[in-house]
């Protein structure tokens, strides 16, 4: 177990996880097709999409977080 001061870190790690496995599978399969080798594909465009929704994650929580604070009411 990790401790609660590595939530944020952890939530961002599965997050841009599961994003980057769905947006990088339907982006080839919509630029590319399904046919071929597909899953070689859908897991070279992974490699390069994962860490990079990673990073975005961990610079667009904290604005997201003050936006959605500023939007709504406690």
């Amino acid at each position: 177990m990790f401790s609660k001061k590595y939530y944020q870190i952890i939530f961002i790690f599965f997050v841009s996880l599961g994003m980057s496995i769905v947006m990088s599978g339907i982006i080839t399969a919509v630029n590319t097709g399904l046919e071929g080798n597909f899953f070689y594909r859908w897991f070279m465009a992974w490699i390069v999409a994962f860490p990079l929704a990673f990073i975005a994650g961990n610079i667009f929580a904290p604005i997201s977080r003050k936006l959605t604070d500023g939007l709504t009411k406690s």
